[in-house]
This record gives C-alpha cells, sequence and structure tokens, in this order.
C-alpha cells in the first residue's frame, strides 16, 4: 500500500438485508424501494424474497434468514 493510497476514495458499501452480504451501491445486483428508502441486494434472488414481504427483513423484530 503505497502513501496515496489513504486517499483513494472507497466504494460506498451496504449490507444486503436479506443474505446480510456486503454490497457495493454501485454494483448491486438489484435493489427495491421500501417506504422511501433504496434497499441493496447481492443478487435478484434477495430483491425478490425481500419484495414477497420487506417487513421479515427490516427493523428491530428481523429474523435470521438461512440460505
Amino acid at each position: 500500500m503505497g502513501i496515496l493510497d489513504i486517499f483513494r476514495k472507497k466504494p460506498a458499501t451496504v449490507i444486503d438485508p436479506v443474505c446480510h452480504m456486503t454490497v457495493e451501491k454501485d454494483k448491486a445486483g438489484a435493489t427495491s424501494e421500501y417506504e422511501g428508502e433504496t434497499y441493496y441486494f447481492c443478487a435478484p434472488g434477495c430483491k425478490h424474497m425481500f419484495d414477497e414481504d420487506p417487513g421479515k427483513y427490516i427493523g428491530a423484530d428481523k429474523p435470521t434468514v438461512e440460505m
């Protein structure tokens, strides 16, 4: 790592609410809008699961999802 590497911008990342993978926002496999917020997914399959029941994957009562 060179001295200039500390100044390079790191890609913005988020956690896929379904599988909990780290996803780069600009390379997300899919996105969904829910209650005014954008959610990012690693793949269309996670988006599909989220779209069927968003409340299952967000909020304080979200369960652990086994995949």
